[in-house]
């Protein structure tokens, strides 16, 4: 007995009710029927049936209830001598497809006569046919849409909206008059689809390329969107409303007989439909709710249910997500070029310069025959020569359409995809072919289109197979919102972006890549960074080092070129992280970093890799902030590379500016001395990172704590603390000035936290003469937003009581609830804690970087565990990005050592473990 006729079966046992009953009054008859039809789809899911399946037998579950409903009501209004109204009612959307995960909606239509609705108001007996299906559905905890209309009100709705338009070209009759669902069908296809077709296609086009933009504009996304997202489900469902708009093409095989498609994309376009139908119904079922995003915390549930069965979480995703991604890609590449073929896509709209319309009526005027190919209308054709004949056009033809501007016919996209086994060794190894790709990477500003053109055939990933590894690879970093090979390409076009930018932050840029003599170097290395990724052995930087030595052999690039490659790909980490994490006013680390990179035209091309990797990884965590830190390294290191002592002077002359300065802007009341102290008592490094405003306003809160130490002893323990809104930067800044003491960052770190503050950065000085300025940045801990009067009070208060030993500061933060964590965990898991010891970069102090999962009072707890270790806080870098803290603190023994031994280490390394789980 197959599913359906199980499904008529038990209805015809279940749902007969009595006669003197109405459906309302029978509700624990349908939803008993509806739980033991619900099980039973959920067990076919289960069993392994195809997501096309599943979604068809919970169509027929709902047909067969309806049905059951709609007839009781009908028996009801004949035994009430009503007459019973001529009706039809109608499946929409994935109903009338036939096609409904487990908690889809269900979006139904009641059509009828025109005469059974007068000023607005349904007849008697309609209003009870349609208010009896509604009520019993929503009782049942169904969630319905639905629409009364007559086959005319149809049609207008129709050629208003372009979604009603498309609910009704695929409606179908559930039960009713045949005849009126006919006249409706026919009437809409006669006054809202012919001679509509070109602006209902462009209105689908627009809307595509609309929905695809907003769920990330890639088919693999971190978490992707399984109905809307590029390659999704409605990308398959678009294709098929335009083709039969066009042609009246309904499903993949006629496309496929009018040679549209070949037998292969038909089965892969198939294919993936059905899995991602099966990975929504999991999703449902996990979800208890219809969702169509995918989100990393259920991704190895879902990984477990659907048959991967790796024991680690990670490889199951790696499994699972591989497929996902495989399936989605498929749909949109073939779908892309389905579009072509079809004639769908208009042409498309920009400015073009004075050289493209020359060319273009060059090209649209006569067709030219180039390189065996033909070249019309802005297009390149395959031309009567094979690529069999001469393999090496495979490579010339991405150079062809990269240098004039042109888009591939889908029939050459298809001829290159067959000809792929032609990359061979001896293909590889060919000179012409290897200066073809060199050059192709020497268009600055127009590689990403070539790069991604060869990737969507294949070719790409064929010639570089370090690069073909990354193709839909999972990246379990919380930051990454891309797979790997997406992730690089996208890396790719914001490097292009930078080339004759006129807007921040990419225009800052412009000039170093202007003047950049190697490009292709800077392209081939952006291309390889993160190949070390798929061998999973180790640090990837360094294995992608390593592979882009095989690279540069078969490129047969010269030793400076291979050189430079391998050292821009093993640092490619390096100057984000010192730029973000280090004190870049510490002369010894822009020297080191200088001798690393060893060259003006590495730092160069570093430089220009950082800010595309850093764009690429996600646009959302890029700042002015940390781009004036990427600058000022540069900038830095730029002068030391050159031989430049320019700076020295200028730091001189800074500062003999700066104390003129803030002597002209303080009160003429301040003694000389007051300000010597404050200019010969501080670092060199403070005076880099302050204004002249600032130094007045430090100054000024020196004097007034000052003041209260010599003439108001009762509050001499009491700090002076002043508050700075920034709504601009998204932070306020306030500002600490107390005598220093053991454990003071601790304190006041604390004492924010446990006021409702959140740290996003922090900066400690401390005078000569004891006296301390410490800066906070931080946000209200719940929204986010600037910090209220209260916190503010709170803060003062609790940081006095701190001080003069009145409170338990730890007891105090206990109390805290903690916010919802930005970062979301992988089957329960947390982000790993890393802790490591930098002994290099700093002259005088160890550098203690710490990776961890935020939460409430992290800041406090590291402190007062450098504080029990006997470790003197110098400065700390705080960065929280998506729930994730990355900090680095510098540090060494009050006694002046750094954390040299393994046994140091091992200790200090506990004791911040430790005090990192005691929170929970």
């Amino acid at each position: 007995m197959t599913f359906a006729e199980k499904v008529e079966s038990h209805a015809a046992r279940r749902l007969e009710i009595p006669p003197n009953r109405t459906p309302a009054q029978e509700i624990a008859r349908y939803k008993d029927f509806l739980k033991v039809e619900q099980h039973r789809v959920h067990l076919l899911h289960k069993r392994g049936s195809s997501g096309l399946e599943v979604c068809q037998a919970r169509a027929k579950v709902l047909d067969v209830l309806l049905r059951s409903i709609v007839t009781a009501i009908e028996r009801n209004l004949a035994a009430e001598k009503s007459a019973v109204p001529k009706y039809s009612l109608v499946a929409l959307g994935g109903y009338g497809r036939g096609e409904l995960n487990p908690f889809s909606d269900i979006d139904i239509l009641f059509l009828h006569e025109t005469d059974q609705v007068t000023a607005g108001r349904a007849k008697p007996a309609l209003k009870a046919l349609a208010e009896g299906v509604l009520y019993v559905l929503w009782d049942c905890g169904l969630k319905v849409g639905h629409v009364v209309r007559s086959a005319e009100d149809c049609v207008a709705e129709a050629n208003s909206n372009m979604q009603s338009k498309t609910a009704l070209i695929e409606a179908r009759l559930v039960t009713g008059d045949a005849t009126l669902f006919k006249k409706m069908r026919d009437l809409v296809l006669a006054k809202a689809v012919r001679g509509h077709e070109k602006e209902y296609i462009q209105a689908r086009i627009e809307d595509q390329a609309t929905r695809r933009a907003k769920h990330g504009g890639s088919a693999t996304m971190q978490e992707p969107n399984i109905k809307n997202g590029c390659g999704g489900l409605r990308d398959y469902q678009n294709l098929l409303w335009m083709a039969w708009f066009k042609d009246r093409n309904s499903n993949l095989q006629e496309l496929e007989n009018q040679q549209f498609i070949s037998s292969a994309e038909r089965r892969q376009l198939e294919s993936a439909y059905d899995y991602l139908l099966k990975v929504r119904s999991e999703l449902h079922y996990q979800s208890k709710r219809a969702v169509d995003v995918l989100p990393k915390s259920l991704q190895p549930h879902i990984a477990t249910a659907l048959g991967y069965r790796d024991p680690s979480p990670s490889r199951r995703i790696e499994a699972f997500m591989g497929d996902v991604y495989k399936h989605m890609r498929n749909i949109y590449l073939i779908t892309r070029t389905l579009e072509q073929r079809l004639a769908l896509l208009p042409e498309p709209k920009r400015i073009p310069s004075i050289k493209d319309l020359w060319k273009r009526r060059r090209e649209k005027s006569e067709e030219i025959i180039l390189d065996g190919f033909k070249i019309l209308d802005g297009q390149i054709y395959n031309g009567p020569r094979s690529f069999k004949e001469q393999p090496r056009r495979l490579m010339r033809a991405f150079l062809h359409a990269q240098s004039r501007g042109l888009r591939f016919d889908p029939d050459l996209v298809q001829s290159i995809r067959n000809s792929l086994h032609l990359v061979n060794r001896e293909f590889m190894e060919d000179t012409h072919v290897r200066e073809t790709f060199l050059e192709i990477l020497n268009q600055r500003g127009n590689v990403a289109p070539a790069l991604r053109a060869m990737h969507e055939v294949g070719f790409l990933g064929k010639y570089l197979p370090e690069f073909g590894k990354l193709t839909c690879l999972v990246q379990h970093e919380f930051y990454h919102q891309y797979t790997a090979d997406e992730h690089t390409l996208v890396c790719i076009g914001k490097l292009d972006q930078v080339w004759e930018s006129q807007t921040p932050p990419y225009s800052n840029y412009a000039k170093i890549f202007q003047q950049l003599e190697r490009p292709y170097t800077l392209y081939l290395a952006l291309l390889l960074h993160d190949a070390g990724k798929a061998l999973d052995t180790g640090k990837h930087a360094d294995v992608g080092g390593q592979l882009a030595l095989n690279v540069a052999k078969r490129l047969d690039l010269d030793g400076s070129t291979t050189h430079s490659l391998r050292l821009i790909i093993e640092n490619h980490l390096s100057m984000a992280q010192i730029s973000q994490r280090r004190d870049l006013e510490d002369a010894t680390i822009i020297k080191t970093f200088a001798t690393q990179i060893q060259s003006k035209e590495n730092l160069d091309m570093l430089t220009l890799h950082t800010f595309a990797d850093s764009m690429g990884t996600s646009d959302q965590l890029w700042n002015g902030f940390k781009d004036s830190l990427l600058l000022s390294l540069y900038d830095k290191a730029a002068k030391i590379l050159t031989g430049s002592t320019e700076f020295i002077a200028a730091q001189q002359t800074h500062l003999a500016v700066l104390r003129d300065e803030v002597t002209n802007m303080l009160p003429p009341t301040f003694a000389p001395d007051e300000i010597e102290a404050h200019f010969d008592t501080l670092p060199a490094r403070y005076f880099q990172i302050r204004s002249a405003r600032e130094i007045v306003s430090e100054i000024i809160m020196a004097h007034r704590f000052m003041h209260l130490q010599l003439v108001e002893e009762d509050k001499a323990l009491e700090p002076v603390v002043t508050w700075h809104n920034e709504p601009d930067r998204g932070y306020t800044a306030v500002q600490i000035c107390t005598w220093d003491r053991a454990g003071l960052f601790a304190k006041i770190a604390g004492s924010l936290t446990a006021a409702g503050l959140n740290i996003l950065s922090g900066q400690v000085f401390t005078r000569t003469d004891g006296i301390v300025l410490d800066t906070f940045y931080v946000t209200d801990a719940k929204t986010g937003a600037l910090p209220k009067k209260e916190e503010k009070e709170l803060f003062e208060k609790i940081l006095g009581q701190v001080l003069t030993g009145e409170i338990d500061l730890r007891a105090l933060i206990a109390k805290i609830k903690p916010g919802k964590a930005l970062y979301k965990s992988v089957e329960g898991d947390t982000l790993p804690t890393v802790i490591t010891f930098d002994n290099h970069t700093a002259e005088k102090r160890t550098i203690i970087d710490l990776e961890t999962e935020d939460r409430v009072g992290l800041l406090y707890v590291v402190s007062q565990a450098f504080i029990d270790l006997g470790l003197d806080l110098a400065l700390a870098k705080i960065v929280t990005e998506k729930g994730a803290a990355i900090d680095s603190f510098y540090v060494r023994y009050v006694k002046g050592w750094k954390i040299e031994t393994a046994a140091q280490k091992a200790e200090v390394e506990a004791r911040l473990r430790q005090a990192i789980s005691s929170l929970g």
